[in-house]
């Protein structure tokens, strides 16, 4: 029967979208998806992931008249204590490989991610159990109130997927293979190529005529190439728009080139276990060869504003008494005379994403300005997948790392557990900084965060000065999000929640 209903599925949407009417959206992104494990992707993966899988809930662009929308839970609710969550589950919807969602699957999924203690799945480190009543109500039990309704709108660490293809393992699923509920299943996949996504028949949300039934993600790490693939039509959006060409890209006929606010910010983070800048004086010197307003300015053409601290100004929770530390070539050299680390050893690596254009232009501009307080600053350019791998391991690291860093979900604390928070095998720790004082404010905070908020966010902002005094990066730029698309394209949203397009809410003329 299953088959049958699935067979008819096929017919009505290859009716809805005929041959003369098919519609493909095409992504130029600036790097390859690294791990197709939904328990574990953590970076780039989350075009994919927000098309392909569902969490239980949406969160909405803010403004917006409710703060969530539906997704695989249509309704939920918290107990009086704030410690017990109960989602009602959606009816009647199936994974790409067939088998049935409900709430033992959801429980087999979260707790999964849980135990597997990888990408985000921190974000459910107070949860206490996860049970499933019956087959449409999922129950989660916190230690202490958290906003779990928040959470489980993640755009990383949250996502539903089928446990029968959990069963298969981190390595089944890194062969390019999916299994979500999501509008889009995984056509195929050509390594450092492509991704090609196609519309799921058996979509719960259904279909009409005018929406995208293939999208490509295709790698594309020029981006000159981008620039040229928009202009030219064979690319609908780009995911390296230069700041400098956002008002030009404007003006080309069929494209709509914008920037608008987001919750991202850059960063170059300093190697506190990596000699010389393992010294504290050492790094607080190199903050101050950083020429801030000109890179907001000039290089970011604008698009931003010169960074104050890890957790950007936009976002609740910033420590808005942190001031960014100023370009002073005189006060740089009295520091690094103070840090006791021979002249000789003025000698730093910097690595970052060579296709990037604001990347490479700050690093050229830091190199010229370190120079003058008789720093010398190699310059380390290179693809995402190879230069994070070697960050991750203290041999192989640069003493600073390039980083542009988007929340996991909206709070401050995601900035500084992800970047800041002692590991013992780095992830996104590409400081190597570890400190107790630092851990115990964050972790207080966390825990306080669903019934305190208020004094979260002191503690939070403890935690975030302790960062600007240990010199743990150059904090330079809080970014807002540059956008370049076909103009045609309607239905666009913008919401720093996530840092994905949503092609199944879109349609072409």
């Amino acid at each position: 029967m299953r088959l049958l209903t699935r067979v008819i599925a096929l017919v009505l949407l290859a009716l809805t979208f005929n041959t003369a009417n098919a519609k493909t959206a095409t992504y130029a992104m600036y790097g390859d998806i690294k791990d197709w494990d939904p328990a574990v992707a953590f970076s780039l993966e989350v075009m994919m992931l927000a098309n392909v899988y569902e969490p239980l809930v949406w969160y909405n662009a803010p403004g917006s008249k409710k703060q969530f929308s539906p997704a695989l839970a249509t309704s939920w609710s918290v107990s009086d204590d704030g410690l017990i969550w109960t989602f009602k589950l959606r009816e009647g919807v199936t994974f790409h490989d067939g088998s049935a969602f409900n709430a033992d699957a959801a429980k087999a999924s979260l707790e999964r991610t849980l135990k597997m203690k990888k990408g985000a799945w921190y974000i459910w480190a107070s949860v206490s159990s996860i049970e499933a009543p019956d087959t449409d109500t999922l129950i989660i039990k916190t230690k202490t109130p958290q906003p779990i309704d928040l959470i489980a709108s993640s755009q990383y660490g949250a996502y539903i997927y089928s446990p029968e293809a959990a069963k298969k393992g981190t390595d089944w699923f890194n062969e390019g293979n999916a299994a979500g509920t999501g509008p889009y299943t995984v056509r195929q996949w050509e390594k450092n190529q492509h991704v090609v996504l196609e519309a799921n028949a058996d979509y719960w949300g259904g279909w009409t005529k005018n929406q995208f039934d293939r999208v490509i993600l295709k790698v594309v790490t020029e981006n000159a190439t981008q620039v040229q693939m928009l202009k030219s039509g064979e690319a609908d959006f780009i995911s390296l728009v230069p700041a400098d060409l956002v008002d030009s890209l404007n003006k080309e006929p069929g494209i709509a080139a914008y920037a608008e606010p987001s919750w991202k910010n850059s960063q170059y983070l300093i190697n506190t276990k990596k000699y010389p800048t393992d010294n504290v004086a050492f790094r607080q010197a190199l903050t101050h060869l950083w020429d801030y307003d000109t890179v907001v300015e000039h290089i970011y053409a604008g698009h931003a504003d010169v960074g104050r601290g890890a957790v950007p100004a936009t976002m609740w929770g910033h420590n808005s008494k942190i001031k960014a530390p100023e370009f002073d070539v005189k006060k740089a050299q009295k520091l690094l005379a103070e840090s006791g680390v021979p002249q000789k050893d003025w000698k730093v690596t910097i690595q970052y994403i060579g296709t990037s254009e604001a990347y490479k232009n700050s690093a050229l501009l830091f190199q010229a300005n370190a120079a003058l307080a008789g720093v010398q600053v190699e310059l380390m350019p290179g693809e995402w997948g190879v230069i994070w791998d070697k960050a991750k391991k203290l041999e192989t690291a640069p003493n600073l790392q390039s980083m542009t860093w988007w929340p996991t979900y909206p709070t401050p604390n995601d900035w500084m557990i992800g970047l800041f928070r002692s590991e013992e095998n780095a992830l996104f720790n590409l400081s190597h900084y570890s400190n107790l004082k630092y851990d115990e404010l964050l972790d207080a905070g966390v825990e306080l965060e669903g019934s305190d908020r208020a004094q979260a966010i002191k503690l939070y902002g403890e935690a975030q000065q302790i960062l600007m005094d240990d010199a743990v990066a150059i904090f330079y730029a809080d970014i807002k999000t540059r956008i370049a698309r076909a103009s045609n394209i309607k239905g666009m949203e913008s919401n720093p929640a996530y840092n994905a397009v949503f092609f199944y809410r879109l349609t072409s003329k």
